[in-house]
């Protein structure tokens, strides 16, 4: 009977103990005095440290981009450019123009306002209008690379074409300042990209 006493007691002490401390509260964290307190130097630090993974991953995705049309369109010939659709060719003139240096932004497919990209190269904006052409292009093409001008505040507008221009869409250009860019100055783009690749 007293060992039976006994044991009881004792698990009645353990019950106690084991009682009072789940009730205890936890211990509090060591508190860093360099993170409670703001520390410039920490966040500079860690500013820093975003800034460069936020570089990291704006070059990931323009090297990928890079990686992706040289893959699709990179050793193209002009005759190529013939069977691209409009869309098409508007992608391939977007990584031409970015293999010259530009930074580029498309613009929406339809409703456009007359520029199908838009240019930028040492804070200068420039609207281009495509035109994957065989024959001839004509003035719309020129009122509309002049619309895009306007409607996305550019500094000037090329229109950009496969094709020839007409002597009127030619006329309108020289009086309104709109430069032509047709097949020769294509090939041009195309030789200097590929002397660029082979140097690289």
């Amino acid at each position: 009977m007293k060992e039976l006493l006994l044991v009881a007691l004792l698990a009645g002490i353990v019950w106690m103990l084991w009682s009072a401390l789940a009730a205890k509260p936890a211990p509090p964290a060591p508190v860093d005095d360099r993170t409670s307190q703001t520390d410039p130097q920490l966040r500079h630090v860690q500013d820093a440290l975003q800034f460069a993974r936020t570089r990291r991953d704006t070059l990931a995705a323009k090297q990928l981009k890079e990686d992706t049309w040289h893959r699709e369109y990179g050793q193209a010939k002009l005759a190529e450019l013939d069977r691209l659709s409009g869309e098409r060719f508007e992608a391939y003139l977007a990584g031409l123009f970015g293999q010259q240096g530009y930074a580029v932004e498309l613009t929406a497919v339809t409703g456009d306002y007359g520029a199908d990209l838009i240019l930028i190269k040492h804070g200068r904006r420039i609207a281009v209008q495509a035109k994957r052409y065989t024959g001839s292009v004509g003035v719309q093409a020129v009122q509309e690379a002049l619309s895009g001008r306007a409607y996305y505040k550019c500094d000037c507008a090329w229109v950009v074409s496969t094709g020839k221009f007409t002597p009127n869409a030619l006329e309108l250009a020289a009086r309104s300042g709109v430069s032509l860019i047709d097949r020769g100055a294509i090939a041009k783009l195309i030789a200097q990209y590929a002397a660029k690749s082979v140097s690289a």
